[in-house]
């Protein structure tokens, strides 16, 4: 009877939780049947393609992939909705991973449609794959994270190649972003690596981290030593761990940051702040809300982000949309069904819930 009663919530539960992926996509015209597929794509057993999808729920592959290219406005549908979830400040996290793409049709050239040929750090070597932005929210009330963006970008040199026809940096697409998110959202602070380092996204308060070779032009530790003058000779790597307030170039300005020199973990760590107001505290617990934004990389690929390749650039943004609103919800999941990680939700729903013959019973598909 236990056992039953455990069941009946299980189902509840992963009704309410894809109930608002699946309202999402019926918004932008999708039917009920379509849209509960798509949303269930990355937690049935197989790959997460639209081909196992097709025939698994028995659906027209060409429409499926139609479907796909429909979800142009459901981002700021899924935005709107979870503005009314999240009504206090934010923190906006934002980063990019590597997507591989074992399954596409690329052999050694890159496509002008979205699968791209690419330098894969990890394996040292290309592979097919896209670089993708991605963009999550802290609820600074709450503790919660949500992954609110993911979009493949290409790189400057494969425009320069002539290998696509439109280009934007990925900190042109953050910068668009975050004033999308700035309007509906109680925007606290930004926070990204290293590599963000532009007048286009140092605007409010922004924490990140300076690498080790950055030169600075003057240095006051925050105890009210006199400003030591440099010949710009000096650089980050330089200075010992401690507070500064530095001087740093941004174009053609001079812009005055709080600086964190710390070592963590027999790591250091050169930390930032362009609000001079911001206590070493704050520095470091924004600094480490980063990190969420690792799990959720982590998390879209146990559910399968990598599994498809498409020929066109509109699928593909559809698709990673998909794994955008999907992995909120299997995170709710896992946490209301007291489960350790996505992995152990995938191995209930196949052990536990029948797989997806049991979802299409929970979701009344048969």
């Amino acid at each position: 009877m236990k056992y039953e009663k455990e069941l009946v919530v299980a189902r509840s539960e992963f009704v309410k939780a894809f109930n608002s992926v699946v309202g999402i996509l019926r918004m932008n015209g999708l039917s009920r049947k379509v849209a509960v597929a798509l949303a269930l794509m990355a937690i049935i057993e197989g790959r997460a393609s639209i081909r196992n999808v097709a025939d698994t729920f028995n659906l027209n592959y060409p429409n499926l992939l139609k479907a796909l290219e429909e979800l142009e406005e459901a981002w700021k549908d899924y935005l709107q909705a979870l503005s009314k979830v999240i009504t206090g400040p934010v923190v906006v996290i934002i980063d990019d991973t590597f997507d591989h793409k074992p399954y596409s049709r690329v052999d050694g050239v890159a496509s002008r449609y979205g699968n791209y040929f690419f330098w894969c750090s990890s394996h040292k070597r290309y592979e097919p794959g896209i670089q993708v932005l991605t963009v999550a929210l802290y609820d600074l009330t709450t503790g919660k994270s949500y992954l609110v963006g993911a979009f493949p970008y290409a790189t400057r040199k494969m425009w320069e190649n002539g290998m696509v026809k439109e280009f934007k940096t990925k900190i042109e697409m953050a910068a668009e972003i975050l004033d999308v998110l700035e309007k509906l959202f109680l925007v606290k602070r930004v926070v990204f690596d290293s590599w963000y380092w532009s007048g286009k996204l140092l605007k409010g308060s922004v924490v990140s981290e300076l690498k080790s070779n950055r030169r600075v032009f003057g240095v006051r530790p925050l105890e009210g030593e006199k400003t030591l003058e440099v010949e710009g000779h000096l650089h980050v790597r330089d200075l010992p761990p401690g507070s500064y307030l530095a001087d740093l170039t941004l174009g053609d300005q001079v812009l005055t940051v709080k600086l964190l020199i710390l070592v963590y973990k027999g790591n250091r760590l050169n930390l930032y702040s362009t609000d001079l107001n911001l206590s070493e505290e704050e520095i470091e617990a924004t600094w480490r809300i980063r990190w969420e934004i690792e799990k959720f990389h982590r998390d879209v690929k146990a559910l399968g982000m990598q599994d498809s390749s498409f020929l066109k650039r509109k699928r593909l943004q559809g698709y990673l949309l998909l794994f955008v609103m999907v992995v909120n919800a299997v995170r709710e999941l896992v946490n209301s069904l007291n489960l350790r990680s996505v992995e152990e939700l995938l191995k209930f729903v196949e052990i536990r819930l029948g797989g997806a013959l049991g979802l299409m019973k929970i979701f009344k598909l048969r």
